[in-house]
């Protein structure tokens, strides 16, 4: 008799924790996917994070126009585009100045290799204008990783800071130089 009721007990025991997890199955709803966000959009999250601002008045759905105000002191724009075409990310900086009347282009062009070499990301280019800029492409074919665009952004106002002010004496431009990228 003390076996059949063990049995009985177990038996309805088995029962009751089927049921309740049949229960808990049940109820249990899966959680809605949270919304994917555009690079553009996680691009303007790491902004944010590393305390720089949009300007939103001059970024499309595909470029960020954004402003750094570097801790050691200076202001840097950066223009982030997304050239979905060659799965490209790209990161410019300009305003250090024009070569068309440097005095020596030769040597502007010197200092620029120069710094291309000695740079660990980037590079310095004179555009179809004449205009000196600062670039870093990375692919965007893989998904976006935030510390490697915050680490890029990072290293590209600290090479801004360290070379602007040697750029703009080399153009002649460097006496009215405040440390400002606008």
């Amino acid at each position: 008799m003390r076996k059949a009721i063990l049995l009985a007990g177990l038996a309805i025991l088995f029962a009751v924790a089927a049921a309740a997890e049949q229960t808990e199955t049940q109820t249990q709803q899966p959680k809605p996917a949270a919304p994917r966000l555009s690079l553009i959009d996680q691009v303007k999250r790491s902004l944010k994070r590393l305390g720089a601002t949009v300007d939103e008045s001059k970024s499309s759905a595909e470029m960020v126009v954004s402003n750094y105000n570097d801790p050691k002191g200076g202001k840097t724009a950066v223009v982030v585009v997304n050239d979905k075409r060659k799965s490209l990310m790209g990161l410019y900086i300009y305003n250090f100045g024009s070569v068309k009347n440097a005095a020596s282009r030769e040597e502007v062009y010197r200092y620029l290799l120069s710094a291309n070499d000695a740079i660990t990301i980037g590079s310095f280019f004179v555009d179809s204008e004449d205009d000196i800029g600062y670039k870093y492409l990375f692919s965007n074919a893989l998904p976006f990783n935030q510390a490697a665009f915050e680490s890029a952004y990072l290293a590209m106002a600290a090479v801004v800071r360290e070379r602007r002010a040697e750029i703009r004496q080399l153009l002649g431009a460097g006496r009215d130089d405040k440390g400002s990228n606008e």
